[in-house]
């Protein structure tokens, strides 16, 4: 067993050769043919006689299901898969910030970028920043005035998230969610009085 398989194995979580510290497993081996119940050692002294790891697949079945194969095959096939999944989800995230003192020109701006990235089916994730002394009321007003640019749009969270000094919500394209947050109506109702 080389260096590289006991860190990987660390790293991931699954248990290979030496790691697997059961009395007796359930092998296939690399042809995906069942061996049926075998003692753990005997089963890893079978992994390499031919030059292979025995990798825990199946840790919750009893006893666990090991597989003879080459592990850092088996890993690097195991990102490939998660690599092309991430892509083929969704675009990359795009931010805009806006802060509580931002000039009707810049949030213009920032609201017209932020309309072309969700026409290119990019989710979009606005932020109201407050500094200093501003208030969470004065944040607010300046982050429902350009939810209401919005209309078209659905929220990806049912409520803006107020964290900190921060207040963020993330668009999307599509209008099919039922967690709709950013009609004017709705942004009327959430302002507080007399503004």
């Amino acid at each position: 067993m080389d260096f590289n398989n006991q860190k990987s194995s660390k790293d991931s979580g699954t248990r290979i050769n030496e790691y697997i510290r059961v009395p007796e497993v359930l092998v296939i081996d690399q042809n995906g043919k069942n061996l049926g119940k075998m003692n753990t050692a005997d089963a890893i002294a079978l992994a390499k006689e031919a030059e292979l790891d025995l990798v825990e697949v199946g840790a919750t079945s009893k006893p666990p299901v090991c597989r003879i194969m080459d592990y850092s095959k088996y890993v690097y096939e195991q990102n490939k898969k998660l690599r092309k999944n991430k892509a083929g989800k969704a675009k990359d995230q795009k931010e805009l910030k806006f802060s509580t003192v931002i000039d009707v020109g810049d949030m213009n701006t920032r609201i017209r970028r932020a309309k072309e990235f969700l026409e290119k089916d990019h989710p979009v994730r606005i932020t109201v920043q407050r500094k200093g002394r501003q208030t969470y009321q004065q944040a607010r007003a300046v982050f429902d005035n350009i939810l209401t640019n919005f209309t078209e749009y659905s929220t990806i969270e049912p409520e803006p998230k107020s964290e900190g000094n921060r207040i963020t919500i993330s668009l999307k394209k599509n209008v099919t969610s039922k967690n709709k947050q950013n009609s004017i109506k709705e942004n009327k109702a959430l302002q507080p009085k007399g503004e």
